[in-house]
């Protein structure tokens, strides 16, 4: 299982994972996890320990953080799923989100080859993979930066940025002092970030000690209190898509990375 801890899509897909190292275990059905990082945090083994301790995963992770295990399975996607036979042939593959009952099929098919003569009844995770169409995933860092609005950002040193008056769907715009770095937005003094989205669910990847304070369309938001191990954080969750304009007002010393969408 190639993930990352800090990808909601992996996120998503990890009960399911977990659910059939659970269920299948005792019948012959091992998992690897291959931690294969998105950003400079994710190296640290310290922090991908936390995570596998916080989101109680109970099979061995190999840190993959030079993408070696990555580029030779020539894989390009988190998540994604392979399974492998006792005898080291790669029989079903799962790229993405979704596809769990034919996974969950494949397994079964695999363990009776193996050998197992009665398995347990099917996993019941629910499916949480959006179907709605959102925003789409939005980086902060200049090296992956798009649909951005705004003055041309200044790399890697603190500047003051005048949000866009208007903005396109889709869209952002920073503003008061931050410095732009390669994978990273840290904010300085009256920093705030304005995004034009369409979402039941905004998440953040963010890092330091701080608050960032949201509102959609001037609607109060939960404010969320930035710590420890740099993390996946929840600025909306509806039950319905919402369209509007996402204001973030961050407080000095916090990191952004990307948004991603549900």
């Amino acid at each position: 299982d190639f993930w990352t801890y800090s990808c909601i899509n992996c996120l998503r897909s990890l009960p399911h994972v977990e659910a059939w190292y659970a269920r299948y275990h005792s019948a012959g059905f091992e998992v690897v996890g291959v931690h294969t990082p998105e950003f400079d945090f994710a190296h640290v083994t310290g922090n991908v320990e936390a995570a596998v301790s916080r989101l109680k995963v109970r099979y061995p992770v190999a840190m993959d953080n030079a993408y070696g295990t990555w580029d030779a399975w020539g894989n390009n996607s988190w998540p994604a799923e392979y399974l492998i036979d006792p005898t080291g042939h790669v029989r079903y593959g799962s790229v993405g989100e979704g596809d769990y009952g034919h996974t969950e099929a494949a397994i079964r098919a695999l363990l009776i080859d193996n050998g197992a003569h009665r398995l347990p009844p099917t996993t019941s995770v629910p499916d949480r993979t959006p179907m709605d169409e959102t925003t789409p995933e939005s980086y902060l860092g200049y090296e992956r930066l798009e649909r951005y609005d705004g003055i041309p950002v200044t790399k890697n040193a603190a500047r003051e940025y005048t949000p866009s008056s208007s903005l396109a769907a889709s869209h952002l715009t920073y503003g008061g002092t931050w410095t732009v770095q390669s994978q990273d937005i840290v904010a300085g003094s009256h920093a705030l970030i304005r995004f034009n989205v369409h979402a039941s669910d905004v998440y953040l990847v963010l890092a330091g000690t701080g608050t960032v304070t949201a509102t959609l369309d001037g609607k109060a938001l939960a404010s969320q209190q930035v710590s420890g191990v740099p993390a996946l954080y929840t600025i909306l969750s509806a039950a319905e898509p919402e369209h509007g304009v996402l204001q973030l007002d961050v407080s000095r010393g916090v990191k952004a990375y990307a948004f991603t969408f549900g």
